[in-house]
């Protein structure tokens, strides 16, 4: 067989993975408030299970990543930051869809590609396309009428979880300029900095907001399991599909997380999105892909 059609076949395989790998992961963080709800209604509080399921996690992330970390000390710095970014996020998302309705908590959370671009051109000096500031214009005009769109009424105002996903959203695009500037980091060791300072920073918040710790033994060891088995799954195979695949790609697939989500949580929680915020689901999502578009078409070749 000439060597052209081996590199090829090579190369598909390899995309046919990643693509199979980013849907995989997709689809986890799309189901992924289901068990968390029900560690809720097990009596263990968000913060709580979220520094469960993120201490198994990384428990696990940790053995790969062992026989990476001494040559990777002076990367240390650059772990703690992606750490700290990647830790509110987890705690923003997860808390969010723990209290709130699931599709709005996922889509808000989707401005976080506008975000992305913005910060790299304040932070990384990056020029910003022609595209983007009308996609910023018109992704806030879908978060406005995704708000003003609910049960609550027009003009009620942003939900403590509407905010997560907002807060949820802004540090995962800080999260993802920080492996910019860092993608020579081994995969492990990105894998661990967004799961191990998860638990520290919901320890902190739940002392501060003194949430005792009622839950019994079983349902703790449950969520420890969930972030050993669950958690360190989708952010591996999440990780590994973006880092194959081009941006433009990628971010696509990575929309299959908010139709698993969206369709769960109305078959398992009866939760629909009403047609305000369908709608302004729509601008924030095409908003989302006209800058991703425009960015990978600016920089060709160029992969996350």
């Amino acid at each position: 067989m000439p060597a052209s059609t081996c590199s090829s076949d090579g190369t598909g395989t390899r995309e046919s993975w990643a693509i199979a790998a980013l849907l995989f992961g997709s689809t986890l963080w799309g189901l992924y408030w289901w068990p968390l709800r029900l560690l809720e209604q097990a009596g263990l509080d968000g913060l709580w299970a979220l520094l469960f399921v993120y201490g198994g996690a990384t428990l696990v992330l940790l053995l790969p990543a062992r026989t990476a970390l001494r040559p990777w000390r002076r990367a240390l710095p650059a772990m703690a930051g992606i750490g700290l970014s990647g830790a509110v996020s987890g705690i923003a998302f997860g808390l969010g869809v723990i209290e709130g309705q699931v599709a709005r908590v996922l889509i808000l959370f989707y401005l976080a590609p506008v975000w992305s671009v913005l910060m790299a051109r304040f932070v990384l000096r990056e020029p910003l396309t022609p595209v983007t500031l009308p996609a910023l214009a018109v992704a806030l005009v879908g978060a406005a009428m995704m708000l003003i769109g609910g049960d609550r009424g027009a003009l009620a105002g942003l939900a403590p979880a509407d905010a997560l996903g907002l807060v949820a959203g802004l540090a995962f695009a800080a999260t993802n300029l920080q492996l910019r500037a860092g993608r020579a980091l081994p995969l492990s060791l990105k894998a661990l900095a967004s799961a191990y300072l998860a638990p520290p920073l919901a320890l902190i918040a739940a002392m501060l907001l003194d949430v005792p710790l009622t839950a019994s033994p079983s349902v703790i060891a449950s969520a420890l399991l969930l972030g050993a088995s669950w958690m360190s799954a989708m952010i591996v195979a999440v990780q590994i599909g973006v880092r194959a695949l081009p941006l433009q790609r990628s971010s696509v697939l990575l929309l299959f997380e908010l139709v698993v989500g969206a369709v769960s949580a109305a078959l398992i929680a009866g939760e629909a999105l009403g047609p305000w915020e369908l709608a302004g689901g729509l601008g924030i999502v095409g908003a989302g892909l006209a800058v991703v578009r425009s960015g990978s078409a600016s920089r060709p070749g160029r992969r996350r």
